[in-house]
């Protein structure tokens, strides 16, 4: 626990930080690692523009980002600026088209791929255990064993990501109506669940096989958002919470209704975590039932949530790929949908996913030729990697950095003194060297952060430039930063009385990646204003419960995060009471401040609301401000990048910044060429 403690001003020495780790991954919704590359300009711009015009197509657009270099590892300038355009009209394939001419018909191909090619299994590198196979719970490290089962409205582009338009999956046209109160999905005809042979005898005829429609459509949004008591996704109820009910005007028109007009809407459809993925209405009335199923002893309501070799083969969608074995702790297995609506599609036979929770084993199985890929998510290459692959293997392998979707920090508890006076919260952001942090996160001559962050994803629209970062205080160089510190040792003398110090405690989850962060911290704070840290480290379990009865100092975590580079995906979990998550809040704020608390909550809700770009933007680059020179509820970390990595057999894959939500939708169409 924190506390203020009399002494005289000894400046600390301590000795260098060891580098027991460069490895910055995140674990249960982040993850991490070196890396570098431009940052795409999102999406959310032109989907703003789409919902203030009631019967456009509601397909956001944004500025077409260039498909990043194979095998480029330099640093690249991160975009600063995105315009809206227009809204596009819904691609429609023609006739005689494939499915794969319509998409290498598009800005997402690269020549260099060749041409696609039919067959092989595909072998993946999984970092985390399989502990849950919800469809509307898929995070970057365990989706891609399971989500590709699955088909949601609508999709980003899988080749351009976030930086691409917004397409349809299983919607085929929608529009927005009433001011952006309503959207109406046309959905696609003749589509089918896939054939399941493994699924429960009760439900095995009215499942299998069955016609999708609107009311499976409806069954799996309420699913999704508002499921039974005790399911644990909470992505898409975060994400489309002002939700307010749905309606099937025939068999294949959905109408959703919303209780305001949200920017956010159609993006999220597309590319939240945990996207409203479709199940056939009858097994969703299946797993809500109460009781436990008396074979596997297991909840109805959690077959989804215990992951086992008999409740793993239960997914049943639309999607490519359909389960067909799972060991515990060692593998699962997809095999390709034969009567996948995309006709041609997937390319591969299906993929084997092998569950390799060490980094230097999941390396040696990615250079001597056993899996394929590994390395986006919590799963990133180890920095030595990097630079082995650079030395010894740049011909064999793809390593393309990518912007992760979650950046580090530190959560500040505001209900503690003297962390509840804003001066002390901005006085250990000041004595923060960002520069130190950089060095310690290199890879060769590659950075595995961007240096200027606040709570915006770097390069997007709602970022504040680069230039203007570089000069805030706090973010400062050279002169800068001697003036920084030197503000940040008179403002706790200002409230404690000169040469009074105060003591924290910083608590991490018991994993060297954040322990990492805190040992950072100690090391500038002894450094440059003389405050004694103590690192505590926590397991998960703990982490959680004292986060969420507010018991520590600070938190180092992930604790700045997107979906879809939107201003919501963090704004409403930290600044907005009824929306808030207790890892990534304001922890006290409205104790601390009640003012300044509501001024933010109230600009939180003004952007979310408004749809026009340039206002928006306008309210966001406020909102960054003001967190950034007055509140600093909690102080960011510079964003992370990861190293994802893949034999150069795997074709028609690529990635993009902010990728952990939609990536594995290139499964369908990648390919391999083993010669």
């Amino acid at each position: 626990m924190g506390g203020i403690r009399m002494r005289t001003r000894i400046m600390m020495v301590l000795g260098a930080i060891t580098v027991i780790s460069l490895f910055m991954a995140c674990a249960a919704d982040e993850a991490a690692a070196p890396a570098a590359p431009a940052a795409a300009a999102p999406a959310q711009a032109a989907a703003a523009s789409a919902q203030a015009a009631p019967s456009a197509p509601a397909q956001p657009a944004a500025p077409a980002a260039a498909a990043p270099a194979p095998v480029a590892l330099e640093q690249k300038s991160v975009a600063q600026e995105a315009k809206a355009t227009a809204v596009p009209t819904p691609v429609q394939k023609a006739a005689e088209q494939t499915w794969m001419d319509l998409y290498m018909s598009g800005p997402g191909y690269n020549s260099a791929w060749g041409q696609p090619k039919k067959g092989g299994i595909f072998r993946y590198g999984a970092s985390h255990k399989l502990i849950g196979h919800d469809p509307n719970y898929g995070h970057s490290f365990e989706g891609p064993q399971f989500l590709p089962t699955y088909n949601a409205l609508l999709r980003y582009d899988p080749w351009k990501g976030l930086g691409g338009e917004i397409e349809g999956d299983l919607a085929e046209t929608w529009e927005v109506q009433d001011a952006g109160l309503t959207v109406v999905f046309k959905l696609r005809e003749g589509i089918n669940f896939q054939t399941n042979t493994n699924l429960p005898d009760e439900i095995q005829s009215a499942v299998s096989g069955d016609s999708f429609t609107c009311e499976d459509a409806q069954a799996s949004l309420e699913y999704a958002l508002n499921p039974p008591e005790g399911i644990l996704h909470s992505g898409p109820r975060a994400a489309l919470g002002h939700y307010t009910g749905s309606s099937c005007i025939d068999d294949y028109t959905f109408k959703v209704e919303f209780g305001e007009a949200l920017a956010r809407t159609l993006p999220q459809f597309a590319g939240m975590l945990g996207s409203p993925n479709n199940m056939d209405k009858d097994f969703i009335e299946y797993i809500r039932q109460e009781g436990t199923h008396p074979e596997l002893e297991i909840d109805y309501i959690n077959l989804l949530d215990e992951t086992t070799p008999e409740t793993f083969l239960f997914g049943t969608g639309t999607g490519a790929f359909v389960p067909t074995e799972f060991e515990v702790d060692v593998q699962s297995k997809t095999r390709a949908n034969p009567d996948y609506w995309r006709e041609g599609l997937p390319l591969i036979e299906g993929q084997d996913q092998f569950i390799i929770t060490d980094a230097t084993a999941r390396f040696s199985a990615l250079i001597t030729g056993q899996v394929d890929y590994y390395g986006e998510g919590s799963a990133s290459l180890l920095p030595a990697h990097v630079e082995q692959i650079n030395a010894r293997f740049s011909d064999k392998f793809t390593i393309m950095p990518a912007l992760h979707s979650w950046g580090k920090g530190i959560q500040i508890n505001m209900e503690r003194e003297p962390f509840n006076d804003a001066r002390i919260r901005m006085a250990m952001h000041l004595a923060m060297d960002r520069d130190d942090w950089v060095d310690f996160n290199m890879a060769g001559e590659v950075s595995g952060v961007h240096r200027h962050t606040l709570w915006m994803p770097p390069g997007s629209i709602w970022s504040l430039p680069d230039s203007e970062l570089g000069e805030m205080p706090g973010w400062r160089r050279g002169d800068g930063k001697v003036a920084d510190i030197a503000e940040a040792n008179r403002l706790v003398d200002e409230v404690l009385g000169a040469g009074n110090r105060f003591s924290v405690e910083c608590m991490a989850q018991s994993a060297q990646m954040y322990i990492d962060g805190c040992l950072y911290f100690q090391d500038q704070m002894a450094k440059n204003l003389d405050v004694e840290v103590t690192v505590s480290s926590v397991e998960s379990a703990v982490q959680s419960e004292r986060g969420k009865n507010a018991d520590y100092d600070i938190h180092y975590g992930s604790k700045v995060r997107t979906n879809v580079a939107d201003p919501d995906d963090f704004y409403m979990i930290h600044l907005v009471k009824d929306k808030e998550s207790w890892y990534y809040r304001g922890t006290g704020r409205e104790v601390a401040d009640p003012e300044m608390a509501a001024r933010l909550e109230k600009l939180a809700l003004e952007q979310s609301s408004e749809l026009d770009v340039a206002k928006r933007v306008e309210l966001v680059h406020e909102l960054e401000r003001i967190l950034a020179t007055e509140a600093m509820y909690s102080i960011p970390y510079p964003w992370t990048y990861i190293f994802p990595g893949w034999s150069n057999e795997v074709k028609g894959w690529q990635l993009y910044p902010h990728p952990s939500q939609n990536k594995w939708a290139q499964w369908e169409r990648m390919w391999l060429d083993r010669n």
